[in-house]
């Protein structure tokens, strides 16, 4: 078995999407939006299913383009970090 999966809940009568989130850490907005879509797509009575799992594939597709921005922003932070040449040689420097 992959106990990962399982949670102790016995000092809870009942659970709810918030409940599950926290029992499993998921701390990112972009991953509880989608995974709260995901757990009862259509059953809300205002949207339907198919309206519930797009949403739940957009939230997840801008949390990639945040990893995106995010390695984008490290990388450019290594860079900016490295010294620069001279714009001119020292030699014809004013």
């Amino acid at each position: 078995m992959h106990d990962h999966y399982f949670k102790d809940v016995s000092n809870l009568r009942r659970l709810d999407v918030y409940r599950v989130l926290c029992l499993f850490e998921v701390t990112d907005p972009c991953i509880q939006h989608a995974v709260k879509k995901l757990l009862v797509p259509g059953g809300r009575g205002s949207k339907d299913v198919d309206k519930d799992i797009q949403e739940a594939m957009d939230s997840l597709a801008r949390w990639q383009e945040m990893r995106k921005e995010d390695a984008g922003v490290n990388a450019s932070t290594h860079a900016s970090s490295m010294p620069l040449a001279p714009a001119w040689p020292s030699h014809l420097a004013g």
